[in-house]
């Protein structure tokens, strides 16, 4: 079994131990704090911070000690224009045609004049980009989302977005593109990449969080929150529940 197969294989199986999890556990997604599983998703996010601190930030420091500035942010633009396709794809789902319409002209314009995506020449277009996914594109079609949960080494998420990043995992056309070439190693490399630049653009903000009195309130006030800001594409409606479910969170989060 190739690298690529194998971590599909795991994936796959993390993603029917979740579901199945989240159908046999109790718990409503409209209970309060929506937060049901508490007691074990604070074991995982304990686990999830030391394999952090001890594996993850060591790489992510040393990788920002050795790379320059410009190659660090290089790199960056050209994981983001790889993940184009995918928001492309989103954009049509959620009938987005216009906004379809301005992924495809970055992507082009990153991939050509920006040299394969090393350089963001659409951002200096005043061509802004927008990030879209599955788990959006769900709730967008009216899936309702289950009760918050943290997975191991990957974080929190909810059942439409981790089958959301499953389905990324799957069916994105760069990846099945360069498997069908036979360059699964090279899919397998830019996974790799990926992950690593997702860590790296993060360093800051995590060292930040680690120093809060509950960090693990604040991750799940930040999460919850930033999702749905970037469902309704920045511009949330107003919702008083809503707003009252992230005020006690912070009063939480400030204990």
């Amino acid at each position: 079994m190739t690298s690529m197969k194998f971590l599909r294989a795991c994936l796959a199986v993390s993603l029917l131990i979740v579901t199945a999890a989240c159908a046999s556990s109790p718990g409503n997604v409209d209970t309060d704090t929506r937060d049901p599983y508490e007691e074990l998703n604070r074991k995982i996010f304990a686990f999830n911070q030391s394999f952090d601190r001890q594996i993850l930030k060591p790489i992510s420091s040393a990788y920002k000690f050795i790379m320059p500035n410009p190659l660090e942010d290089g790199i960056s633009n050209a994981m983001r224009n790889l993940r184009e396709p995918w928001v492309f794809i989103n954009d049509i789902l959620q009938f987005k045609f216009k906004r379809a319409l301005t992924t495809l002209t970055r992507f082009t314009l990153n991939t050509t004049v920006g040299a394969a995506g090393l350089f963001k020449v659409s951002d200096g277009m005043d061509i802004p980009y927008h990030s879209e996914d599955l788990g959006q594109t769900f709730a967008v079609w009216g899936i309702k989302e289950s009760p918050y949960f943290i997975i191991p080494f990957i974080g929190p998420s909810t059942n439409r977005d981790f089958v959301g990043f499953a389905g990324y995992f799957f069916l994105d056309p760069v990846t099945i593109t360069l498997s069908n070439e036979g360059e699964s190693g090279l899919a397998l490399l830019r996974t790799g990449v990926d992950a690593l630049d997702v860590r790296v653009r993060l360093h800051d903000s995590l060292d930040e969080l680690y120093k809060e009195d509950d960090p693990y309130v604040v991750m799940r006030s930040l999460y919850l929150q930033n999702r749905r800001y970037e469902i309704y594409n920045g511009d949330p409606p107003a919702d008083e529940e809503e707003e009252d479910f992230f005020d006690e969170l912070e009063e939480e989060g400030g204990n």
